[in-house]
């Protein structure tokens, strides 16, 4: 039977997010999975099995397990020392026996002279090398830097940063070998520079290849997200619509209704919530229609 990674999948997407968008190196927090508060266990019940996370008091994620079955599960374990990442590991199990050549460990250390520099090692639990990431940080704490090293070779994503300050865009470039791979271009408006768009540029072989444009609230809350691929027009790379998604929110910030787009055809969806009763108001059932699926949470908290 094939089984889809629901833990690989959602791990490995943050952590390009993080890379990719982040000023330093984040690790995953209640936030980071839509709970409020002093949550201490959040189960979230699936049609393929359940959903676990732990978090410590400081609210930095412990574990997040993917349960299919009392033999078959896939659980990341993170260990800190002083809310510090220092060892992450991905363990599976299949038939009720731990699979030593999917499960991974990944151990960091942390130099900070004369700027930050941190160091991934990844490697299976049959002791096989498999990747490591080094992450430089320029003086005032931004990413600048990611090396991969693997049997395969070395690979090195350069990151820059421009900031116009009348204007109020901040663009950021990744570049392999001077060749761009992504640009993130960021607009911000008013006193408080709130940030209320985003455009995010793929490229393939130095050339515009996707291109995501978002819009935010004053909350920072995504209002809505266009795709675009990029065709020749006249000998010119332009952005052609593939498809859009909006959104609306009710007074605690829970998405209440989004809107998928694509060409003239158009879809709605409305979300419902029954909320836990507790002072952080956080979802424990959430019920989309039309399609009348749902999805519940059990919720503990410290």
């Amino acid at each position: 039977m094939v089984k889809k990674s629901f833990v690989f999948a959602f791990f490995f997407l943050l952590v390009a997010i993080q890379f990719l968008n982040a000023q330093q190196f984040n690790v995953l927090k209640r936030s980071d999975f839509d709970l409020k508060g002093p949550v201490k266990k959040c189960v979230v019940f699936t049609k393929y099995g359940q959903e676990q996370y732990v978090f410590n008091e400081s609210g930095f994620l412990l574990s997040a397990a993917t349960i299919f079955s009392k033999e078959d599960s896939e659980t990341v374990f993170y260990k800190y020392q002083q809310d510090t990442l220092i060892e992450k590991r991905v363990e599976v199990y299949t038939n009720g026996r731990l699979d030593k050549s999917s499960s991974i460990a990944s151990f960091y250390t942390y130099d900070t002279i004369p700027t930050t520099k941190i160091k991934e090692r990844v490697m299976n639990y049959d002791r096989v090398f498999i990747d490591q990431f080094e992450y430089k940080y320029d003086t005032i704490g931004r990413l600048s830097q990611e090396i991969r090293t693997n049997t395969e070779g070395r690979y090195q994503i350069d990151i820059s940063y421009q900031w116009d300050t009348i204007q109020g865009i901040k663009n950021v470039s990744y570049l392999s070998d001077s060749i761009p791979v992504k640009k993130i271009d960021s607009f911000f408006k008013g006193p408080q520079r709130t940030i209320y768009k985003v455009v995010s540029t793929q490229f393939a072989e130095g050339l515009e290849k996707n291109q995501k444009v978002e819009f935010f609230n004053s909350k920072k809350q995504l209002l809505e997200s266009q795709d675009f691929s990029f065709v020749v027009q006249d000998s010119l790379r332009v952005p052609s619509f593939k498809w859009s998604e909006t959104f609306q929110y009710n007074p605690i910030g829970n998405p209440i209704s989004q809107t998928i787009k694509k060409g003239v055809t158009s879809q709605s969806k409305k979300m419902l919530y029954q909320l836990d009763g507790s002072p952080y108001k956080n979802w424990i059932k959430k019920i989309i229609t039309p399609d009348n699926t749902y999805t519940t949470r059990r919720i503990i908290y410290f």
